[in-house]
């Protein structure tokens, strides 16, 4: 069903929010220029922004030749023609320039840029003749009773074994007999059924080699930071330091890994046999998500003193943490419910009040703004270290919100059919409709005072970007 489109004036009318009955003065909406950073003709995803403005994306092209574009070849071997994922990069005056294409030591996968000031961490996919990254050793947690129990129910699944070798006998007795030629390596996909999974169960439980975290310098190049040995992904970086998750295999769930500016070395932050994910940073805290053996908590980790602390400590799932500035907020389960709970000097607090299927949260600055479910369809909640506030009350879906630097930015269906993109500035408190197309526009990311965000449509994606037309009138508390 294709629902009408309303007017434009008539969704921006929409979208001057409840917020302004708080507010006592009147105020006029800042206004934003938009422009198109990448090819209008190519296929980019997933832009982050720096608070200078340095802008990064990921970006496809056709692969020219046949080698693999990772190194699990016996998984992911390209034929030509198949797309290749390089990382762009854009500063104001410059065209955008492709910083991987013309690396020789990575293959033609570069995957998920965060930008870092002047800087850009991703994921990358290296050769595995290539040498580089921060040596490690993964520790190993000795066996509770729980896996005892879990390896002896299931000892296929935990230590699956590869085909069995011809014995020397067989070996000697065929090698004369030219129908019945020595065995040599037979390819993955020759192996029958039973043989190919386990491989694979064995490949997934070493992890295999597969991305490695790399980071982009504009005085230095790209830096490797992983060794190529396992599976690491969802890097975070900050002044103090990166941090990523490190598989350890398959069924045993992922570690977390730190590198400090000056470590010769990575060191291993977590060791257990359960899944540690989601890491997020901000100055000199990591913040994360770990299975303490009964559900997910809240984990910090400081970089400057090398204290590592639990946050949390219930019967319920906590996830998806954020962190800024000494305050974390994250997704909790207490109930069927999914909730948005608050950390500030030692004290928990839940900030999402009336509301189902809280999720995707947001901080900056003391403020939070997550997306949540009204008993209507998705909202947009802000709670500004004192309350909570309802940001948007219609008929249709807003969701995946971002804050930063006063500006507060999500995507919404305004007409339930594509998505725009939205920007309200607490310096004025009036939300702004950025975008009026056909098109997925999805997914924004801001710092700075600037917002981008991926425009999606039939044959090509493209990166925008939004910049304020002045600066604001007077700064945001």
């Amino acid at each position: 069903m294709i629902f009408p489109r309303l007017p434009s004036a008539s969704r921006q009318t929409a979208f001057v929010l409840v917020w302004l009955l708080l507010c006592a003065r009147a105020a006029v909406a800042r206004d934003f220029s938009v422009q198109s950073l990448s090819d209008p003709q190519g296929n980019s995803r997933s832009p982050s922004i720096g608070e200078t403005g340095l802008v990064a994306w990921q970006g496809y092209s056709v692969h020219g030749d046949g080698s693999a574009l990772s190194a699990r070849a016996d998984v992911l071997n390209n034929p030509p023609g198949a797309s290749r994922s390089d990382i762009f990069v854009w500063r104001e005056g410059q065209t955008p320039q492709n910083i991987t294409k013309d690396n020789l030591l990575i293959y033609g996968r570069s995957e998920r840029p965060l930008v870092v000031r002047d800087s850009v961490i991703f994921t990358a996919w290296f050769k595995n003749d290539t040498d580089g990254g921060y040596p490690f050793e993964l520790t190993v947690p000795p066996k509770n009773d729980e896996m005892r129990q879990m390896e002896s129910e299931y000892p296929g699944l935990f230590d699956p074994t590869l085909p069995a070798p011809r014995s020397a006998v067989e070996a000697d007795a065929a090698a004369g007999d030219s129908t019945n030629p020595p065995p040599v390596e037979p390819p993955l996909a020759a192996i029958d059924q039973n043989a190919t999974n386990s491989f694979q169960h064995q490949m997934w439980r070493n992890s295999g080699k597969a991305g490695d975290i790399a980071v982009y310098r504009p005085e230095g190049g790209i830096q490797r930071i992983t060794p190529g040995t396992r599976h690491f992904s969802i890097p975070v970086m900050s002044d103090a330091g990166i941090a990523f998750q490190c598989a350890r295999g398959w069924p045993y769930g992922y570690e977390i890994l730190i590198w400090k500016p000056g470590d010769t070395n990575l060191t291993q932050l977590t060791t257990n046999y359960f899944y540690v994910l989601n890491p997020d940073i901000h100055d000199t805290e990591l913040v994360f998500q770990a299975w303490d053996g009964n559900d997910y908590e809240i984990f910090r980790y400081r970089f400057d003193v090398g204290q590592l602390e639990q946050i949390t400590n219930n019967q319920f799932d906590d996830t998806a943490p954020v962190v800024w500035n000494g305050e974390i907020a994250w997704v909790a389960h207490p109930t069927v419910t999914a909730e948005i709970f608050h950390w500030r000097d030692g004290v928990i607090r839940k900030i999402s009040e009336s509301t189902e299927d809280n999720g995707a949260p947001s901080i900056c600055a003391g403020k939070v703004v997550w997306q949540g479910y009204d008993d209507t369809d998705i909202e947009i909640y802000y709670f500004d270290g004192r309350r909570t506030i309802k940001l948007t009350s219609n008929t249709w879906d807003d969701i995946a919100p971002k804050i930063r630097d006063g500006l507060i930015t999500w995507m919404s269906y305004v007409d339930n059919w594509d998505a725009e993109i939205m920007a309200l500035d607490l310096g004025d408190n009036i939300a702004m409709q950025l975008t009026d197309n056909e098109l997925e526009d999805s997914y924004p990311q801001t710092a700075g005072e600037k917002i981008v965000w991926q425009t999606i449509g039939s044959t090509n994606s493209i990166v925008q970007l939004a910049v304020p037309a002045a600066s604001r009138e007077r700064p945001v508390n």
